[in-house]
């Protein structure tokens, strides 16, 4: 971020009219202090989009975007926060501060690195078009890529390429642009082969893969010929590229996911270009690895389902399968596209068409209990009468396990016409397993029933939550709670918010909340710190923190409890008596704890 004097941004902040800047986009509605409309980065029949114009402040309470007027004017017009800056100086006529487009000091190494890394893969990205759709070296992947369906225009669209085989065609071409041999090697363009610098992508197709920004940044390369190995070979990792943290089209699917908040997450660079092609824009893809948390945690960011279109084949189902429990891990509700006949997406949409395709998604859909009961069918043996019955056992324990009541009154109703059994039995045996499993988890949390935790843990998210508003909004409570020593929250993310909400006090105890905002570069960090500003927040004394200190203590020595709790269980299954009475004394020693926290008080219970 380039350097703006924090007085300028400041008073830039207070000159702007955030409704009026946001009302260029969204028809808003005023509604009792703040502004309320139809989010523009969603789509939405119910307006759940606030703007506040005493706290320069919107945020979405669909979709989670939000942030200061800065923000805004990124994320609508696809500019850096610099750009941001100026253009709305310029619109409430402020003149710019001197060196507002100078870099920091610190960071002109880096950046310059970086910026030189880009512009090589950028000319690089241009060579490889021009070679593939003007030179006699490109025509035959130029046959490949047309055989395959993909017309000239998807091909310059999405600057597909052609590496020739030739050794040294991209060094050569990037020396004379002054570009150094070690640069080169850095950003993975070329490689040391003895004495001399060697392109490291020769013979293959060439796929440009960009950032979030749509810049290139890498590249992937398929080969033509089915005797070379690998099939498609990445650029290998560097400063700006890490595969599990990047999406294939992520750049130019982002803000079409983001309307519709459905993702359709493919197995490879073809199947989302030649769907692209066929008017399915949504589609992204990995890098060549499983789905990782990562990805799962970028996606989340703009989509709350996700269609998983791998391909049909054993391997593509296996990936589906982790995808699922990773977009689960993530709090995304994933959902399977069954393709015929074993097909990839790219085959299917050639042989059949976009429109077609998007039938497909509507009808052949799967949720996650009817994905895995298909899966464990194809892996079944149901010729013989043990494998039957070993298959309907299996499905009964998924049942129980994931699904919904009415996910299993249907899967049961269709088990009982498959494989001529009453829904009476069926149901008996469901039940069966479902008490066994209510069985196993009141056993690993004895003494701790459901009804006491739940309280507690909505108890804990209101007191993390609260903790968050008043670190952000009152310097004093921020300190208190920084002496209590509070360093964990209800969740990942409202931990990391306070780690860094704790270093912007310690080092601008009087900024505005706004600028804290400003700041942070993590979107799901922006959504979160944006969300406190909306609601009263009532004034933080001393007994009020303490409330919400105590409801924080007494979760953390809650999961200590029940942690210790399976450790008691496991040492007396084992017969270890002495490690038993042990962790017995722990236990106690944490009840005893527990017991000397008072509930939280009324006030709190009613936030």
């Amino acid at each position: 971020m380039s350097k703006v004097p924090d007085g300028f941004l400041e008073e830039l902040r207070q000159k702007v009219d955030i409704v009026e800047i946001i009302s260029d986009h969204v028809q808003l509605r005023r509604s009792g202090r703040s502004f309320t409309g139809l989010c523009p980065f969603h789509n939405e029949r119910t307006p759940s989009f606030s703007v506040s114009p005493e706290r320069q402040m919107y945020h979405c309470f669909g979709c989670g975007a939000g942030g200061t007027v800065f923000r805004f004017v990124m994320d609508t017009e696809a500019v850096s926060f610099t750009e941001a800056v100026v253009m709305l100086a310029e619109r409430v006529g402020m003149q710019l501060p001197a060196g507002v487009n100078e870099l920091d000091a610190a960071q002109q190494p880096a950046m310059a690195k970086h910026q030189r890394f880009r512009e090589a893969h950028e000319l690089t990205a241009k060579l490889y078009n021009y070679i593939l759709m003007n030179t006699d070296a490109g025509v035959q992947a130029l046959n490949y890529l047309e055989n395959r369906g993909i017309s000239r225009k998807t091909m310059v669209d999405f600057r597909l390429g052609f590496a020739p085989k030739t050794n040294n065609t991209v060094v050569s071409f990037l020396r004379k642009r002054g570009f150094q041999d070690e640069e080169l090697v850095a950003c993975g363009l070329a490689v040391e082969m003895g004495t001399g610098l060697v392109d490291r992508f020769r013979g293959r197709v060439m796929v440009p893969i960009c950032d979030k920004k749509g810049q290139v940044i890498a590249f992937g390369g398929r080969t033509m010929d089915a005797k070379v190995k690998p099939k498609y070979l990445n650029s290998p990792e560097y400063d700006l590229f890490h595969k599990s943290r990047l999406l294939y089209n992520y750049h130019d699917a982002r803000k079409l996911i983001r309307q519709g908040r459905v993702a359709l997450l493919l197995e490879g660079y073809m199947d989302v270009i030649s769907l692209a092609q066929a008017g399915v824009l949504h589609g992204v893809a990995t890098l060549g690895t499983s789905l990782t948390e990562e990805q799962a945690a970028l996606l989340k960011t703009d989509c709350d389902k996700t269609i998983v279109a791998y391909d049909g084949d054993a391997a593509g189902r296996k990936a589906t399968v982790r995808a699922i429990d990773i977009l689960l891990g993530a709090g995304i509700e994933p959902l399977i596209l069954q393709i015929p006949d074993g097909q990839d997406p790219d085959e299917y949409v050639q042989a059949n068409g976009g429109e077609a395709f998007g039938r497909l998604m509507q009808r052949r859909t799967l949720s996650v209990v009817q994905f895995l009961l298909d899966d464990m069918r194809q892996q079944a043996n149901l010729t013989s009468s043990v494998g039957r019955t070993a298959f309907v056992r299996d499905a009964l324990q998924l049942l129980a396990k994931r699904a919904t009541p009415v996910e299993q009154e249907y899967e049961m109703r269709n088990l009982s016409q498959e494989f001529n059994l009453s829904v009476e039995t069926l149901k008996e045996e469901l039940r069966g397993f479902a008490k066994l499993n209510k069985a196993r988890e009141k056993h690993q949390v004895r003494n701790l029933s459901t009804e006491r935790i739940q309280p507690l843990e909505r108890a804990f998210m209101r007191a993390s939550t609260s903790i968050l508003q008043a670190v952000l909004f009152d310097s004093e409570a921020a300190m208190y709670v920084m002496e209590k020593g509070v360093t964990e929250l209800a969740e990942p993310v409202q931990t990391a918010l306070l780690a860094r909400l704790y270093a912007w006090r310690l080092t601008e105890p009087a900024a505005p909340p706004s600028a804290f905002v400003d700041e942070l570069d993590d979107e799901s960090l922006i959504h979160l710190a944006s969300s406190l500003f909306f609601g009263e927040t009532p004034e933080f004394t001393k007994d009020l923190l303490d409330d919400f200190i105590r409801a924080v203590e007494r979760h953390h020595l809650e999961i200590t409890h029940k942690s210790l709790l399976r450790q008691w269980i496991e040492a007396e299954a084992s017969g270890d008596i002495r490690h038993a009475t042990e962790i017995k004394l722990q236990v106690d020693q944490i009840q005893n704890q527990i017991a000397t926290l008072r509930p939280p008080r009324e006030t709190m219970k009613g936030r």
